[in-house]
């Protein structure tokens, strides 16, 4: 299967991430388009799943991603899964407080798309990263369980 990741980025550390759930569906045999949320503003993304990133940003999403979930087609997505991750400070996480990812997730169900449950959070140890200390471990385990549940 064909599948899309749309991401935004500050310091790198989403675009890590979104490099590695590439590369874990890459290693179950779907093929995987890598697109930076303002490329995917100005084109058409297809597939047949959808991956959403951002870094948590003043406890959201960035603007472009925003934009992006709003102008998307999502007639076009229809039921396909869809799922949304962030980077966020690990002591955001650990306060479960607000984060783009959780607002993606509520933004994209709002729009009649069949969103993945739970959102995958990855931690950074400070505002610009490192990425937190077994961070792949999560992402495979999140992959693996998001195919699993979307039969991909």
């Amino acid at each position: 299967m064909k599948g899309v990741i749309v991401y935004d980025s500050v310091y790198g550390n989403t675009e890590l991430v979104a490099k590695m759930i590439a590369a874990r569906l890459e290693a179950e045999g779907h093929s995987v388009r890598l697109v930076r949320v303002k490329d995917a503003l100005k084109e058409r993304t297809e597939g047949d799943f959808l991956f959403l990133g951002s870094p948590t940003r003043m406890g959201g999403m960035t603007g472009r991603m925003k934009k992006f979930i709003k102008g998307a087609d999502w007639d076009a997505w229809g039921k396909k899964p869809v799922a949304a991750f962030d980077t966020e400070m690990d002591e955001v996480i650990a306060k479960d407080g607000a984060s783009a990812a959780a607002k993606m997730h509520d933004l994209v169900r709002s729009k009649g798309a069949k969103v993945h449950t739970p959102v995958l959070k990855v931690g950074v140890t400070g505002v610009r990263g490192p990425l937190s200390l077994g961070s792949e471990k999560g992402i495979e385990a999140y992959v693996s369980e998001f195919l699993s549940s979307a039969a991909c």
